[in-house]
């Protein structure tokens, strides 16, 4: 890896490690391109559709009973153009964690509606090594009744609104998916639960943030991701996990087809805050479960606007030709971008420098052989 690269990886790293001195949480049950959490911030083609199933189950075991949960939701995500992606996702069924108290109480569906719009592919440089920004804007809509559950991420019964900033670095700028990537995410979440005539800046607010690492293969792709938050304004007394918390996350995706891959991925908590719900919960009743277990089917058919092989074999040297081919993300990019201009430009030059350091050695070679 170049020496630039090495650098700007480091800091990603450091950023990383000072935001997991604080503590967690990030955006969850999200389409398109990124991991079980963390986004990234590149976008699907324009035309191209993403449809996601997910599905996010725990187990908490206490003294007298264990209790066990299951979320179920459907993502879809449409690129609109080659700086804008749509999203919407539904959660169409998520255990409410009462059937302890009242087995008639066990599950809501639907549950909540997310509405997404994300800019990205943006690409930049600093230094040899090369980057791309997004934003991603986020509606959480209440079309759940319950909203407080046990061991549950807070939320709240108003139109909650999220906004994060995706950064991602490609070790290798012209093949982005076929070479290690890391992902930073850094967002503000603002809860809406003030109350009718009170400033939104009054209610209960977060800093999430979440920091991934890809590693692919033709047939898998490995990441590790850690994820946090921190409340800069907490929600009332009475809420579940008001507390702040911070996870790890490994997961594998297995790409069955081109178009079609299974990712499954465990959270496990590595912090949460001392309990502060009042009235105060019992010692062995934590605020978030110790781990989950998080899967993901993933769809890309053709559509319409873009047509794209879904079952050609993941890795087939044929068909891994035939896209570079068709793809015209590079062209676009040196074209439009001033950005991939200079990255090219930095790369010629890397390669006449190199070049003239082999002429030198092989003249001084000829000197030396010449002199014997």
């Amino acid at each position: 890896m170049r020496t630039g690269g090495s650098r700007c990886v480091l800091i990603i790293a450091m950023i990383g490690v000072l935001f997991s001195i604080t503590t967690a949480g990030a955006s969850q049950l999200s389409g398109g391109k990124g991991l079980s959490i963390v986004q990234f911030s590149t976008l699907l083609q324009p035309g191209a559709l993403n449809i996601k199933l997910h599905s996010r189950g725990y187990a908490q075991s206490f003294d007298e009973f264990t209790l066990t949960n299951g979320t179920g939701a459907v993502s879809f995500n449409f690129g609109f153009s080659k700086h804008v992606e749509l999203g919407f996702t539904q959660i169409l069924y998520q255990d409410l964690n009462f059937s302890a108290i009242d087995p008639n109480t066990l599950e809501q569906i639907p549950d909540d509606t997310f509405l997404r719009v994300k800019l990205g592919n943006y690409p930049f440089t600093i230094g040899n090594a090369y980057f791309k920004f997004g934003v991603l804007n986020q509606l959480r809509y209440r079309t759940g009744v319950v909203d407080n559950i046990y061991l549950e991420p807070y939320v709240s019964s108003g139109i909650e609104w999220k906004i994060d900033m995706l950064v991602s670095y490609f070790a290798n700028p012209l093949y982005e998916e076929n070479a290690a990537a890391f992902h930073f995410n850094l967002g503000y979440l603002n809860h809406n639960d003030a109350g009718t005539g009170k400033s939104a800046f009054k209610a209960a607010q977060q800093v999430v943030y979440g920091l991934g690492y890809v590693y692919p293969t033709q047939k898998f792709d490995f990441s590790l991701e850690q994820t946090g938050n921190f409340f800069t304004n907490y929600p009332e007394k009475y809420v579940f996990s008001r507390e702040n918390s911070m996870w790890a996350t490994a997961g594998i995706r297995y790409k069955m087809f081109y178009g079609l891959s299974i990712m499954l991925a465990g959270d496990v908590l590595l912090y949460e805050e001392e309990d502060t719900t009042e009235p105060q919960l019992p010692d062995d009743y934590p605020n978030y479960p110790a781990w989950r277990l998080n899967g993901v089917i993933s769809f890309s058919p053709s559509t319409t606007f873009f047509r794209q092989p879904t079952f050609a074999e993941a890795g087939d040297p044929k068909m891994t030709r035939k896209l570079l081919r068709d793809r015209k993300s590079l062209f676009e990019w040196v074209v439009d971008d001033q950005e991939g201009l200079e990255y090219i430009d930095i790369e010629l030059e890397k390669i006449k420098a190199e070049r003239k350091e082999a002429e030198e050695d092989l003249e001084l070679l000829k000197q030396e052989l010449q002199g014997q």
